[in-house]
């Protein structure tokens, strides 16, 4: 495993560095703004000092190779990292033993370094948008199913109201209900969405 770590010297990139050092690994440092050449390693970690994350956004790196280095952070800080892909966050605010102990877990797997509460929240969140993804189904009238099965038919709402003999405004009323009620935004989504059916 390669480490690359980016940052200014007497800064927080240089107290990994140090740590890093004394691990049997390949540890680069770069000042901010030069190149990274990455592709003679397989497997690689970015440490990037916050406030330099963006401009090494332009360079290629991938976020899912990219540990933030941050001084000290907030839980929701850590977690808008999670959401926004980085593989972690290591503060430097620890002592160096811990850092080394850290920096021997990511050089032996592809772990993410986050805190667990980081972690069971993003997961949470996950796991309540997927139950609300599919939960609205079942709150359908037999009504608004059948004009589902309609639309996967690729009927539209001029057809769909010929064929159960009621208004293309009934037909319309109906369709926008099933965008509330599935949380669709449009038909494509109600589509998707209603797909089990």
């Amino acid at each position: 495993m390669d480490f690359y770590i980016i940052g200014k010297e007497n800064k927080l990139a240089s107290k990994v560095f140090k740590c890093a050092g004394l691990l049997d690994t390949k540890v680069r440092f770069v000042m901010p703004g030069d190149k990274i050449n990455t592709q003679h390693s397989d497997k690689y970690v970015c440490f990037v000092e916050s406030t330099y994350l963006r401009s090494y956004s332009l360079y290629g790196l991938e976020k899912q190779s990219i540990i933030v280095l941050q001084q000290s952070i907030s839980f929701e800080q850590e977690c808008d990292y999670l959401r926004k892909g980085y593989r972690g966050v290591l503060q430097t605010d620890l002592s160096p033993q811990l850092i080394i102990d850290q920096l021997q877990v990511l050089s032996g797997n592809f772990e993410l370094l986050f805190s667990r509460a980081a972690l069971s929240k993003i997961a949470s969140e996950y796991i309540n948008k997927r139950v609300e993804e599919s939960k609205p189904i079942s709150v359908l009238t037999r009504k608004e199913n059948q004009i589902v099965t309609y639309l996967h038919s690729g009927l539209q709402n001029k057809e769909i109201a010929k064929e159960l003999a009621i208004s293309p405004a009934t037909v319309k009323t109906h369709v926008q209900r099933i965008l509330k009620k599935t949380g669709a935004k449009n038909r494509t989504q109600i589509l998707s969405k209603t797909a089990s059916l």
